[in-house]
Protein backbone atom coordinates (compact mmCIF):
# COMPACT_ATOMS: atom_id res chain seq x y z
CA UNK A 1 0.00 0.00 0.00
CA UNK A 2 1.43 3.38 -0.98
CA UNK A 3 2.07 6.11 1.60
CA UNK A 4 1.83 9.75 0.57
CA UNK A 5 3.07 12.99 2.07
CA UNK A 6 0.26 15.56 1.75
CA UNK A 7 0.97 18.96 0.22
CA UNK A 8 -1.32 21.91 0.89
CA UNK A 9 -1.72 24.75 -1.60
CA UNK A 10 -2.55 27.57 0.81
CA UNK A 11 -3.64 30.15 -1.77
CA UNK A 12 -6.47 29.85 -4.26
CA UNK A 13 -8.16 32.07 -6.81
CA UNK A 14 -11.02 29.62 -7.32
CA UNK A 15 -14.52 31.06 -7.63
CA UNK A 16 -17.91 29.40 -7.20
CA UNK A 17 -19.62 32.29 -8.99
CA UNK A 18 -18.49 34.75 -11.65
CA UNK A 19 -19.99 37.63 -13.60
CA UNK A 20 -19.74 37.34 -17.38
CA UNK A 21 -20.91 40.29 -19.47
CA UNK A 22 -22.80 41.63 -16.50
CA UNK A 23 -24.61 38.36 -15.72
CA UNK A 24 -23.82 36.34 -12.58
CA UNK A 25 -23.65 32.61 -13.05
CA UNK A 26 -22.42 29.54 -11.19
CA UNK A 27 -18.93 28.43 -12.10
CA UNK A 28 -19.88 24.85 -12.92
CA UNK A 29 -21.74 22.88 -15.62
CA UNK A 30 -25.16 24.30 -16.46
CA UNK A 31 -28.38 23.03 -14.93
CA UNK A 32 -29.29 21.41 -18.26
CA UNK A 33 -26.01 19.47 -18.18
CA UNK A 34 -27.00 17.89 -14.84
CA UNK A 35 -30.03 16.23 -16.43
CA UNK A 36 -29.45 12.46 -16.55
CA UNK A 37 -32.79 11.67 -18.19
CA UNK A 38 -32.29 9.26 -21.12
CA UNK A 39 -33.20 10.57 -24.57
CA UNK A 40 -35.40 8.72 -27.08
CA UNK A 41 -32.57 6.32 -27.91
CA UNK A 42 -31.84 5.54 -24.27
CA UNK A 43 -28.71 7.69 -24.22
CA UNK A 44 -27.71 9.62 -21.10
CA UNK A 45 -25.38 12.60 -21.54
CA UNK A 46 -24.74 14.56 -18.35
CA UNK A 47 -22.25 15.95 -15.82
CA UNK A 48 -21.86 14.84 -12.23
CA UNK A 49 -19.66 16.06 -9.40
CA UNK A 50 -16.81 13.79 -8.33
CA UNK A 51 -16.51 13.01 -4.64
CA UNK A 52 -13.31 13.79 -2.77
CA UNK A 53 -12.42 10.09 -2.56
CA UNK A 54 -13.45 9.19 -6.09
CA UNK A 55 -10.56 7.34 -7.82
CA UNK A 56 -10.34 10.04 -10.49
CA UNK A 57 -10.15 12.79 -7.86
CA UNK A 58 -7.43 10.91 -6.01
CA UNK A 59 -5.60 10.35 -9.29
CA UNK A 60 -5.64 14.09 -10.09
CA UNK A 61 -4.24 14.98 -6.68
CA UNK A 62 -1.65 12.22 -6.78
CA UNK A 63 -0.42 13.25 -10.24
CA UNK A 64 -0.14 16.92 -9.29
CA UNK A 65 1.73 15.90 -6.14
CA UNK A 66 4.15 13.90 -8.28
CA UNK A 67 4.65 16.86 -10.62
CA UNK A 68 5.41 19.15 -7.67
CA UNK A 69 7.87 16.56 -6.39
CA UNK A 70 9.73 16.50 -9.72
CA UNK A 71 9.52 20.25 -10.23
CA UNK A 72 10.96 21.18 -6.82
CA UNK A 73 13.27 18.18 -6.46
CA UNK A 74 11.59 16.90 -3.26
CA UNK A 75 12.65 13.73 -1.45
CA UNK A 76 12.91 11.06 -4.15
CA UNK A 77 12.17 8.31 -1.64
CA UNK A 78 8.71 9.66 -0.83
CA UNK A 79 5.47 10.01 -2.74
CA UNK A 80 3.44 13.22 -2.54
CA UNK A 81 -0.23 14.07 -2.99
CA UNK A 82 -2.29 17.26 -2.80
CA UNK A 83 -4.13 17.31 0.51
CA UNK A 84 -7.02 18.84 -1.43
CA UNK A 85 -7.55 20.81 -4.60
CA UNK A 86 -7.23 24.59 -4.13
CA UNK A 87 -10.33 26.10 -2.52
CA UNK A 88 -13.41 26.31 -4.78
CA UNK A 89 -11.79 24.24 -7.55
CA UNK A 90 -14.15 21.30 -8.13
CA UNK A 91 -13.89 18.23 -10.34
CA UNK A 92 -16.86 17.32 -12.52
CA UNK A 93 -17.19 14.30 -14.76
CA UNK A 94 -18.86 14.24 -18.17
CA UNK A 95 -20.41 10.84 -18.77
CA UNK A 96 -22.26 9.47 -21.77
CA UNK A 97 -23.79 6.00 -21.84
CA UNK A 98 -26.79 3.92 -22.84
CA UNK A 99 -29.08 2.90 -20.01
CA UNK A 100 -29.37 -0.66 -21.28
CA UNK A 101 -25.59 -1.04 -21.36
CA UNK A 102 -25.32 0.35 -17.85
CA UNK A 103 -27.88 -2.19 -16.70
CA UNK A 104 -26.22 -5.09 -18.46
CA UNK A 105 -22.74 -3.95 -17.41
CA UNK A 106 -21.33 -5.13 -20.71
CA UNK A 107 -18.28 -3.88 -22.55
CA UNK A 108 -18.49 -3.62 -26.31
CA UNK A 109 -15.46 -4.18 -28.42
CA UNK A 110 -14.04 -1.07 -30.03
CA UNK A 111 -15.77 1.27 -27.58
CA UNK A 112 -14.22 3.85 -25.29
CA UNK A 113 -11.76 2.61 -22.68
CA UNK A 114 -14.30 3.56 -20.01
CA UNK A 115 -16.17 0.34 -20.85
CA UNK A 116 -19.93 0.79 -20.66
CA UNK A 117 -19.42 4.52 -20.95
CA UNK A 118 -19.01 6.04 -24.40
CA UNK A 119 -17.57 9.09 -22.67
CA UNK A 120 -16.16 9.57 -19.19
CA UNK A 121 -13.96 12.66 -18.92
CA UNK A 122 -13.06 14.71 -15.83
CA UNK A 123 -12.93 18.53 -15.92
CA UNK A 124 -11.80 20.94 -13.21
CA UNK A 125 -14.00 24.01 -12.74
CA UNK A 126 -13.28 27.07 -10.61
CA UNK A 127 -11.06 29.38 -12.67
CA UNK A 128 -12.07 33.05 -12.22
CA UNK A 129 -12.78 33.36 -15.95
CA UNK A 130 -15.82 31.15 -15.66
CA UNK A 131 -17.20 27.72 -16.48
CA UNK A 132 -16.00 27.73 -20.09
CA UNK A 133 -12.41 27.98 -18.83
CA UNK A 134 -12.02 24.57 -17.31
CA UNK A 135 -8.95 22.37 -16.97
CA UNK A 136 -8.94 19.07 -18.84
CA UNK A 137 -6.04 17.25 -17.17
CA UNK A 138 -3.72 17.39 -14.13
CA UNK A 139 -0.88 18.47 -16.44
CA UNK A 140 -3.05 21.30 -17.73
CA UNK A 141 -3.82 22.53 -14.19
CA UNK A 142 -0.28 22.02 -12.89
CA UNK A 143 1.01 25.27 -14.42
CA UNK A 144 -1.73 27.17 -12.60
CA UNK A 145 -0.79 25.42 -9.35
CA UNK A 146 2.74 26.76 -9.80
CA UNK A 147 1.26 30.25 -10.10
CA UNK A 148 -0.77 29.76 -6.92
CA UNK A 149 2.28 28.76 -4.87
CA UNK A 150 4.35 31.66 -6.23
CA UNK A 151 4.39 35.17 -4.78
CA UNK A 152 2.85 36.91 -7.78
CA UNK A 153 -0.90 37.47 -7.92
CA UNK A 154 -0.86 38.87 -11.44
CA UNK A 155 -2.53 36.43 -13.86
CA UNK A 156 -0.13 37.62 -16.57
CA UNK A 157 2.61 35.79 -14.68
CA UNK A 158 0.78 32.46 -15.02
CA UNK A 159 1.77 30.22 -17.95
CA UNK A 160 -1.31 28.00 -17.98
CA UNK A 161 -3.38 28.00 -21.18
CA UNK A 162 -6.27 29.84 -19.55
CA UNK A 163 -4.30 32.69 -18.00
CA UNK A 164 -2.17 33.03 -21.16
CA UNK A 165 -4.96 33.14 -23.77
CA UNK A 166 -5.06 33.94 -27.47
CA UNK A 167 -6.50 37.37 -26.72
CA UNK A 168 -10.19 36.72 -27.41
CA UNK A 169 -11.26 36.05 -23.82
CA UNK A 170 -14.35 37.42 -22.14
CA UNK A 171 -13.91 40.17 -19.55
CA UNK A 172 -14.72 38.71 -16.15
CA UNK A 173 -15.69 40.49 -12.94
CA UNK A 174 -14.74 38.38 -9.93
CA UNK A 175 -17.50 37.88 -7.36
CA UNK A 176 -16.46 37.69 -3.69
CA UNK A 177 -16.00 34.12 -2.56
CA UNK A 178 -19.01 32.37 -1.05
CA UNK A 179 -19.21 29.13 0.86
CA UNK A 180 -19.75 25.97 -1.16
CA UNK A 181 -23.30 24.68 -0.96
CA UNK A 182 -22.19 21.05 -1.22
CA UNK A 183 -20.15 19.71 1.71
CA UNK A 184 -16.85 18.07 0.88
CA UNK A 185 -15.79 14.83 2.48
CA UNK A 186 -12.75 15.26 4.67
CA UNK A 187 -11.15 11.82 4.68
CA UNK A 188 -9.49 10.54 1.53
CA UNK A 189 -9.11 6.82 1.02
CA UNK A 190 -5.41 7.21 0.28
CA UNK A 191 -3.57 5.94 3.36
CA UNK A 192 -1.17 8.46 4.87
CA UNK A 193 0.67 7.41 8.02
CA UNK A 194 3.74 9.66 7.81
CA UNK A 195 3.93 12.93 9.77
CA UNK A 196 1.66 15.49 8.13
CA UNK A 197 3.60 18.41 6.75
CA UNK A 198 2.54 21.62 5.12
CA UNK A 199 5.67 22.76 3.26
CA UNK A 200 5.72 26.33 2.04
CA UNK A 201 6.70 26.34 -1.63
CA UNK A 202 8.10 29.33 -3.47
CA UNK A 203 7.87 28.72 -7.19
CA UNK A 204 10.21 30.80 -9.33
CA UNK A 205 8.48 33.78 -10.93
CA UNK A 206 7.40 32.94 -14.44
CA UNK A 207 9.20 35.36 -16.76
CA UNK A 208 7.23 37.46 -19.18
CA UNK A 209 7.96 36.48 -22.75
CA UNK A 210 9.98 38.92 -24.79
CA UNK A 211 8.65 40.30 -28.09
CA UNK A 212 10.98 38.07 -30.08
CA UNK A 213 9.95 35.03 -28.07
CA UNK A 214 6.27 35.79 -28.58
CA UNK A 215 6.78 36.07 -32.34
CA UNK A 216 8.57 32.72 -32.51
CA UNK A 217 5.75 31.18 -30.45
CA UNK A 218 3.02 32.43 -32.78
CA UNK A 219 1.63 30.13 -35.50
CA UNK A 220 1.14 33.29 -37.57
CA UNK A 221 4.85 34.08 -37.69
CA UNK A 222 6.30 34.24 -41.20
CA UNK A 223 9.71 33.05 -40.07
CA UNK A 224 10.99 29.50 -40.24
CA UNK A 225 14.57 30.33 -39.21
CA UNK A 226 15.96 32.42 -36.35
CA UNK A 227 18.94 34.77 -36.01
CA UNK A 228 22.06 32.90 -34.95
CA UNK A 229 20.99 29.55 -36.38
CA UNK A 230 23.27 27.40 -38.52
CA UNK A 231 21.68 26.58 -41.90
CA UNK A 232 22.36 25.33 -45.40
CA UNK A 233 21.94 27.96 -48.11
CA UNK A 234 21.69 27.79 -51.89
CA UNK A 235 24.81 29.25 -53.49
CA UNK A 236 23.45 28.78 -57.00
CA UNK A 237 25.56 25.85 -58.16
CA UNK A 238 25.79 24.11 -54.78
CA UNK A 239 24.70 24.36 -51.16
CA UNK A 240 26.89 25.87 -48.46
CA UNK A 241 26.81 26.46 -44.72
CA UNK A 242 25.99 29.79 -43.14
CA UNK A 243 24.65 31.50 -40.04
CA UNK A 244 21.49 33.60 -40.01
CA UNK A 245 22.53 37.15 -39.13
CA UNK A 246 19.17 38.88 -39.28
CA UNK A 247 15.69 38.46 -40.69
CA UNK A 248 12.97 40.71 -42.03
CA UNK A 249 9.88 40.86 -44.22
CA UNK A 250 9.51 41.97 -47.82
CA UNK A 251 6.03 41.89 -49.34
CA UNK A 252 4.96 39.95 -46.24
CA UNK A 253 7.46 37.19 -47.02
CA UNK A 254 10.45 36.27 -44.88
CA UNK A 255 13.95 37.08 -46.01
CA UNK A 256 17.28 36.51 -44.31
CA UNK A 257 20.80 37.88 -44.27
CA UNK A 258 23.14 34.87 -44.09
CA UNK A 259 26.85 34.91 -43.38
CA UNK A 260 28.69 32.00 -45.08
CA UNK A 261 31.04 30.04 -42.83
CA UNK A 262 34.68 29.82 -43.80
CA UNK A 263 38.18 29.32 -42.48
CA UNK A 264 39.82 32.08 -40.44
CA UNK A 265 42.03 33.52 -43.20
CA UNK A 266 39.37 34.90 -45.51
CA UNK A 267 35.59 35.32 -45.27
CA UNK A 268 32.94 35.57 -47.92
CA UNK A 269 30.51 38.52 -47.98
CA UNK A 270 27.00 38.03 -46.53
CA UNK A 271 24.12 37.17 -48.84
CA UNK A 272 20.45 38.13 -48.81
CA UNK A 273 17.99 35.28 -49.30
CA UNK A 274 14.48 36.40 -50.19
CA UNK A 275 13.09 32.85 -50.41
CA UNK A 276 12.87 30.47 -47.48
CA UNK A 277 13.13 27.66 -50.04
CA UNK A 278 16.77 28.69 -50.55
CA UNK A 279 17.58 27.73 -46.96
CA UNK A 280 17.48 24.39 -45.13
CA UNK A 281 17.85 23.59 -41.40
CA UNK A 282 21.28 22.21 -40.51
CA UNK A 283 19.68 18.99 -39.27
CA UNK A 284 17.80 18.42 -42.54
CA UNK A 285 20.92 17.04 -44.22
CA UNK A 286 23.94 15.06 -43.10
CA UNK A 287 27.28 16.81 -43.15
CA UNK A 288 29.63 15.72 -45.96
CA UNK A 289 33.28 14.76 -45.57
CA UNK A 290 35.99 17.39 -45.90
CA UNK A 291 37.69 17.75 -49.28
CA UNK A 292 41.18 17.57 -47.75
CA UNK A 293 41.53 14.14 -46.09
CA UNK A 294 44.25 15.33 -43.71
CA UNK A 295 41.71 17.53 -41.92
CA UNK A 296 39.20 14.75 -41.29
CA UNK A 297 39.98 14.22 -37.59
CA UNK A 298 40.83 17.82 -36.69
CA UNK A 299 38.65 20.48 -35.11
CA UNK A 300 38.27 23.96 -36.56
CA UNK A 301 40.36 25.56 -33.79
CA UNK A 302 43.25 23.08 -34.21
CA UNK A 303 43.71 23.59 -37.96
CA UNK A 304 46.63 25.84 -39.07
CA UNK A 305 44.54 27.52 -41.75
CA UNK A 306 47.41 29.60 -43.11
CA UNK A 307 49.28 26.40 -44.00
CA UNK A 308 46.14 24.74 -45.34
CA UNK A 309 45.43 27.65 -47.65
CA UNK A 310 49.02 27.44 -48.93
CA UNK A 311 48.44 23.79 -49.89
CA UNK A 312 50.68 22.12 -47.28
CA UNK A 313 47.89 19.73 -46.25
CA UNK A 314 46.96 18.66 -49.75
CA UNK A 315 44.60 19.66 -52.50
CA UNK A 316 40.97 20.54 -51.83
CA UNK A 317 38.74 23.47 -51.00
CA UNK A 318 39.83 25.14 -47.73
CA UNK A 319 36.77 27.39 -47.71
CA UNK A 320 34.38 24.43 -47.88
CA UNK A 321 36.37 22.48 -45.31
CA UNK A 322 36.44 25.49 -43.00
CA UNK A 323 32.66 25.71 -43.14
CA UNK A 324 32.26 21.97 -42.45
CA UNK A 325 34.59 21.94 -39.44
CA UNK A 326 33.07 25.17 -38.11
CA UNK A 327 29.59 23.66 -38.41
CA UNK A 328 30.67 20.61 -36.42
CA UNK A 329 32.00 22.86 -33.65
CA UNK A 330 28.75 24.82 -33.58
CA UNK A 331 26.71 21.60 -33.52
CA UNK A 332 28.58 20.38 -30.43
CA UNK A 333 28.30 23.67 -28.50
CA UNK A 334 25.66 25.54 -26.56
CA UNK A 335 25.14 28.91 -24.89
CA UNK A 336 22.30 30.39 -22.85
CA UNK A 337 20.68 33.83 -22.89
CA UNK A 338 18.02 35.93 -21.14
CA UNK A 339 18.69 34.96 -17.56
CA UNK A 340 15.57 34.76 -15.38
CA UNK A 341 16.22 37.22 -12.58
CA UNK A 342 14.98 36.72 -9.02
CA UNK A 343 14.22 33.04 -9.62
CA UNK A 344 14.15 31.03 -6.40
CA UNK A 345 16.76 28.38 -7.10
CA UNK A 346 19.65 26.52 -5.55
CA UNK A 347 22.94 28.42 -5.04
CA UNK A 348 24.58 26.81 -8.06
CA UNK A 349 21.59 27.09 -10.42
CA UNK A 350 20.55 29.70 -12.98
CA UNK A 351 17.39 29.72 -15.10
CA UNK A 352 17.24 31.07 -18.65
CA UNK A 353 14.48 31.90 -21.11
CA UNK A 354 16.35 30.55 -24.12
CA UNK A 355 19.48 28.94 -25.44
CA UNK A 356 21.41 28.18 -28.59
CA UNK A 357 21.57 24.40 -28.63
CA UNK A 358 23.91 23.27 -31.37
CA UNK A 359 22.69 24.75 -34.64
CA UNK A 360 19.35 25.99 -33.33
CA UNK A 361 17.77 28.63 -31.11
CA UNK A 362 15.13 27.40 -28.68
CA UNK A 363 12.86 29.10 -26.16
CA UNK A 364 11.10 28.20 -22.93
CA UNK A 365 7.47 27.43 -23.73
CA UNK A 366 8.06 25.64 -27.01
CA UNK A 367 8.46 21.96 -27.99
CA UNK A 368 11.75 20.26 -28.76
CA UNK A 369 12.16 16.85 -30.37
CA UNK A 370 13.01 14.22 -27.80
CA UNK A 371 15.20 11.14 -27.96
CA UNK A 372 13.74 8.16 -26.07
CA UNK A 373 16.26 5.28 -26.06
CA UNK A 374 14.88 2.07 -27.53
CA UNK A 375 11.68 3.71 -28.77
CA UNK A 376 11.12 4.98 -32.30
CA UNK A 377 7.98 6.93 -31.43
CA UNK A 378 7.91 10.65 -32.18
CA UNK A 379 7.99 12.56 -28.89
CA UNK A 380 8.48 16.15 -27.80
CA UNK A 381 9.20 17.91 -24.55
CA UNK A 382 7.41 21.23 -24.04
CA UNK A 383 10.00 23.28 -22.17
CA UNK A 384 8.79 24.81 -18.92
CA UNK A 385 12.23 25.64 -17.49
CA UNK A 386 15.85 25.67 -18.66
CA UNK A 387 18.18 25.24 -15.69
CA UNK A 388 21.97 25.40 -15.70
CA UNK A 389 23.89 23.91 -12.79
CA UNK A 390 27.53 24.87 -12.48
CA UNK A 391 30.41 23.51 -10.44
CA UNK A 392 33.81 25.01 -9.67
CA UNK A 393 35.77 21.91 -8.69
CA UNK A 394 36.11 20.68 -11.30
CA UNK A 395 34.69 23.50 -13.43
CA UNK A 396 31.62 22.31 -15.28
CA UNK A 397 28.14 23.08 -16.56
CA UNK A 398 25.09 20.84 -16.73
CA UNK A 399 21.81 21.88 -18.38
CA UNK A 400 18.47 20.37 -17.46
CA UNK A 401 15.12 20.83 -19.20
CA UNK A 402 11.89 20.55 -17.21
CA UNK A 403 8.56 20.11 -18.98
CA UNK A 404 5.80 17.78 -20.12
CA UNK A 405 6.59 14.96 -22.57
CA UNK A 406 4.07 14.22 -25.33
CA UNK A 407 3.94 11.32 -27.77
CA UNK A 408 2.62 11.63 -31.33
CA UNK A 409 -0.27 9.23 -31.98
CA UNK A 410 -2.27 8.21 -35.05
CA UNK A 411 -5.58 6.40 -34.61
CA UNK A 412 -8.95 5.91 -36.29
CA UNK A 413 -10.99 9.11 -36.31
CA UNK A 414 -13.79 8.73 -33.75
CA UNK A 415 -15.48 12.07 -34.49
CA UNK A 416 -18.53 12.39 -36.73
CA UNK A 417 -17.85 15.99 -37.78
CA UNK A 418 -15.25 18.74 -37.37
CA UNK A 419 -17.54 20.48 -34.92
CA UNK A 420 -16.72 17.71 -32.42
CA UNK A 421 -12.97 18.08 -32.76
CA UNK A 422 -11.35 19.08 -29.45
CA UNK A 423 -8.85 21.90 -29.17
CA UNK A 424 -5.94 20.87 -26.92
CA UNK A 425 -5.63 23.62 -24.32
CA UNK A 426 -2.39 22.33 -22.80
CA UNK A 427 -0.30 22.52 -25.98
CA UNK A 428 1.57 25.54 -27.38
CA UNK A 429 -0.35 27.43 -30.06
CA UNK A 430 1.98 26.30 -32.85
CA UNK A 431 1.39 22.64 -32.01
CA UNK A 432 -2.38 23.17 -31.81
CA UNK A 433 -2.46 24.87 -35.22
CA UNK A 434 -0.26 22.14 -36.73
CA UNK A 435 -2.32 19.20 -35.47
CA UNK A 436 -5.50 20.96 -36.63
CA UNK A 437 -3.98 21.38 -40.09
CA UNK A 438 -2.93 17.74 -40.32
CA UNK A 439 -6.36 16.47 -39.25
CA UNK A 440 -7.97 18.71 -41.87
CA UNK A 441 -5.65 17.28 -44.54
CA UNK A 442 -6.67 13.76 -43.56
CA UNK A 443 -10.36 14.67 -43.44
CA UNK A 444 -10.26 16.45 -46.82
CA UNK A 445 -8.89 13.29 -48.43
CA UNK A 446 -11.56 11.12 -46.82
CA UNK A 447 -9.08 9.32 -44.58
CA UNK A 448 -10.47 8.34 -41.19
CA UNK A 449 -7.14 8.96 -39.47
CA UNK A 450 -6.88 11.15 -36.38
CA UNK A 451 -3.63 12.82 -35.29
CA UNK A 452 -2.98 13.98 -31.74
CA UNK A 453 -0.31 14.53 -29.09
CA UNK A 454 -0.80 12.38 -25.98
CA UNK A 455 0.71 13.20 -22.60
CA UNK A 456 3.40 10.65 -21.80
CA UNK A 457 5.17 12.11 -18.76
CA UNK A 458 4.30 15.33 -16.90
CA UNK A 459 6.97 17.54 -15.30
CA UNK A 460 9.75 15.42 -16.78
CA UNK A 461 13.44 16.26 -16.49
CA UNK A 462 15.84 15.74 -19.39
CA UNK A 463 19.46 16.55 -20.19
CA UNK A 464 21.24 17.85 -23.28
CA UNK A 465 21.79 14.39 -24.73
CA UNK A 466 18.03 13.77 -24.74
CA UNK A 467 17.21 16.67 -27.07
CA UNK A 468 17.23 15.98 -30.81
CA UNK A 469 16.53 19.56 -31.86
CA UNK A 470 13.79 22.04 -32.65
CA UNK A 471 10.28 20.88 -33.56
CA UNK A 472 8.92 22.29 -36.85
CA UNK A 473 5.38 22.48 -38.20
CA UNK A 474 4.45 20.22 -41.11
CA UNK A 475 2.94 23.09 -43.11
CA UNK A 476 6.08 25.26 -42.92
CA UNK A 477 8.98 22.83 -43.16
CA UNK A 478 7.77 20.09 -45.51
CA UNK A 479 7.20 22.41 -48.50
CA UNK A 480 10.90 23.26 -48.17
CA UNK A 481 12.21 19.74 -47.61
CA UNK A 482 9.87 17.83 -49.93
CA UNK A 483 9.53 20.44 -52.64
CA UNK A 484 6.29 22.32 -53.22
CA UNK A 485 4.96 19.98 -55.94
CA UNK A 486 5.55 16.80 -53.94
CA UNK A 487 4.17 18.48 -50.83
CA UNK A 488 0.93 19.39 -52.62
CA UNK A 489 0.62 15.84 -53.96
CA UNK A 490 1.06 14.48 -50.43
CA UNK A 491 -1.71 16.75 -49.15
CA UNK A 492 -4.01 15.60 -51.95
CA UNK A 493 -3.40 12.02 -50.83
CA UNK A 494 -4.20 13.00 -47.23
CA UNK A 495 -0.59 12.63 -46.09
CA UNK A 496 0.71 15.17 -43.57
CA UNK A 497 3.18 13.30 -41.34
CA UNK A 498 5.21 14.92 -38.61
CA UNK A 499 8.20 16.75 -40.04
CA UNK A 500 10.46 15.05 -37.49
CA UNK A 501 10.86 11.98 -39.68
CA UNK A 502 12.82 14.06 -42.20
CA UNK A 503 15.19 15.53 -39.62
CA UNK A 504 18.46 14.32 -38.13
CA UNK A 505 19.34 14.47 -34.45
CA UNK A 506 21.66 17.01 -32.92
CA UNK A 507 25.20 15.84 -32.32
CA UNK A 508 25.39 13.05 -34.93
CA UNK A 509 28.20 14.85 -36.77
CA UNK A 510 29.99 16.21 -33.71
CA UNK A 511 33.36 14.96 -32.58
CA UNK A 512 32.93 15.99 -28.93
CA UNK A 513 30.13 16.37 -26.42
CA UNK A 514 28.30 19.56 -25.49
CA UNK A 515 30.74 22.44 -25.03
CA UNK A 516 29.56 25.45 -22.97
CA UNK A 517 30.26 28.75 -24.75
CA UNK A 518 29.96 32.27 -23.38
CA UNK A 519 27.50 33.41 -26.05
CA UNK A 520 26.63 32.84 -29.71
CA UNK A 521 29.41 35.11 -30.96
CA UNK A 522 31.94 33.11 -28.96
CA UNK A 523 30.52 29.90 -30.47
CA UNK A 524 30.93 31.14 -34.05
CA UNK A 525 34.51 32.19 -33.41
CA UNK A 526 36.78 32.83 -36.38
CA UNK A 527 34.44 31.11 -38.86
CA UNK A 528 32.72 34.48 -39.45
CA UNK A 529 34.10 38.03 -39.79
CA UNK A 530 35.18 39.75 -36.59
CA UNK A 531 32.46 42.40 -36.95
CA UNK A 532 29.65 39.92 -37.56
CA UNK A 533 26.67 40.40 -35.21
CA UNK A 534 23.69 38.18 -34.53
CA UNK A 535 20.54 40.28 -34.36
CA UNK A 536 18.33 40.09 -31.30
CA UNK A 537 15.37 40.99 -33.49
CA UNK A 538 12.52 42.69 -31.68
CA UNK A 539 14.48 42.47 -28.42
CA UNK A 540 17.51 44.38 -29.72
CA UNK A 541 18.66 47.47 -31.56
CA UNK A 542 16.55 48.09 -34.71
CA UNK A 543 19.71 49.17 -36.52
CA UNK A 544 20.99 45.59 -36.26
CA UNK A 545 18.04 44.43 -38.40
CA UNK A 546 18.78 46.63 -41.42
CA UNK A 547 19.60 44.83 -44.66
CA UNK A 548 22.31 46.10 -47.03
CA UNK A 549 19.62 47.20 -49.50
CA UNK A 550 17.63 49.08 -46.84
CA UNK A 551 18.25 52.83 -47.11
CA UNK A 552 19.19 54.68 -43.95
CA UNK A 553 17.06 57.68 -42.86
CA UNK A 554 19.77 60.00 -44.22
CA UNK A 555 19.74 58.23 -47.59
CA UNK A 556 15.95 58.42 -47.72
CA UNK A 557 16.01 62.18 -47.14
CA UNK A 558 18.72 62.59 -49.78
CA UNK A 559 16.65 60.65 -52.31
CA UNK A 560 13.63 62.79 -51.52
CA UNK A 561 15.74 65.92 -51.86
CA UNK A 562 16.76 64.90 -55.37
CA UNK A 563 13.18 63.96 -56.24
CA UNK A 564 11.81 67.25 -55.01
CA UNK A 565 14.64 69.47 -56.32
CA UNK A 566 12.19 72.22 -57.18
CA UNK A 567 11.73 74.45 -54.13
CA UNK A 568 7.95 74.55 -54.53
CA UNK A 569 7.66 70.77 -54.57
CA UNK A 570 10.12 70.51 -51.69
CA UNK A 571 8.04 72.94 -49.63
CA UNK A 572 4.94 70.86 -50.32
CA UNK A 573 6.78 67.74 -49.22
CA UNK A 574 7.96 69.36 -45.99
CA UNK A 575 4.40 70.48 -45.27
CA UNK A 576 3.34 66.87 -45.53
Amino acid sequence: MAFYVPITVARSDGQLEVVLKGIKELNQPTRAQFDDTPDSTGMVDCYRRLAFDDPKSVDWRRKIGGMLKNYFGLDSNKQFILQDLPEHYILWEHVKYRVDKLTEGKREKGKHAAGIYERQDAYLYGHPQGRKKRYRSPADFFHHVLFLVAESKDWRDCSCKICSPDGDEEVVEVVPKVEASIRRDTKPKVVIDVPRVNPTYQAPPLPSKSREQLMDASPKSRYLYRPGELVWFNKGNAWGLAVIGRRGLINDRARYLVQPLSHSIQHLPPQVKNKQEDIRPWLAWSVPSVTIPALQNLTFENVPWDRVVCGEYGQGDPQVDGSILAAKTIDSSYSLFDRVENAIIAPNEVQYSGMFLGAEKIWVGEPVRLNIPGIDDIAVLIIDRIIERTSTSPPGSMVEFVGDVYKYVEMPNQYRSRAEWPTPQELPKRMVADIQFRNEVSDNAGKRIWHEWRLLEPAARRGLSDIKGRWYETSTLLPVLRGLDQYKEDLFQGLAPDSSIWMNSRGLSSMVGGQRKKNRRDTLGASVPADFKVSRGLDGNPADDLFPDTPTPQQTLLQLHHKYSDHTEMDEFMNL
